[in-house]
């Protein structure tokens, strides 16, 4: 397997990985949290915090260094429509991750102090906005991976018109 062979399938695997984890988060718990008491949202919320933490930041430079890295590679080709469809994907990560770090994670080490059994009177008030940006980074990730999957597609075309006699 060669050394774009490989690049371009960490770049769709780790990138259809984030986006099926933030869209089974934003199709599941983003309609939980809100009927859960303020004590145990709180709850809820940093035990999922903790797990997080630790998977979501090495995932999401292995998905935007491997499409980047595919991106460099397609360079010499920068008129072509895959190197494109993987530039357009590589923003949307690009705003998704700067988004996260710009309004996410502060909110979230935010929800860390608070206390469980005194939750702030606004904590809802603050986490709507993290909700509000949630949905947007998932449909940004999504995006992403869509335009990646696209560009592998473009190149089986490729390559396959170009083998028949």
């Amino acid at each position: 397997m060669s050394l774009i062979a490989i690049v371009r399938t960490v770049a769709v695997f780790s990138s259809g990985l984030f986006a099926g984890i933030l869209l089974g988060d934003r199709m599941g718990a983003t309609f939980a949290r809100p009927s859960l008491s303020p004590s145990s949202f709180l709850q809820f919320q940093r035990i999922q915090h903790v797990h997080f933490a630790r998977m979501m930041p090495p995932l999401t430079l292995v998905a935007v260094a491997s499409g980047l890295g595919w991106l460099i590679m397609l360079r010499s080709q920068w008129n072509g429509s895959q190197f494109w469809l993987v530039a357009v994907a590589m923003g949307m990560m690009v705003l998704a991750a700067t988004l996260t770090l710009r309004v996410n994670i502060p909110i979230n080490n935010q929800l860390m102090t608070w206390s469980v059994e005194a939750p702030p009177e606004n904590m809802r008030e603050i986490w709507n906005r993290w909700e509000r940006v949630h949905t947007i980074r998932t449909i940004l990730w999504i995006g992403a991976f869509a335009f990646e999957a696209t560009a592998l597609c473009v190149l089986a075309s490729v390559t396959t018109n170009n083998s028949l006699p």
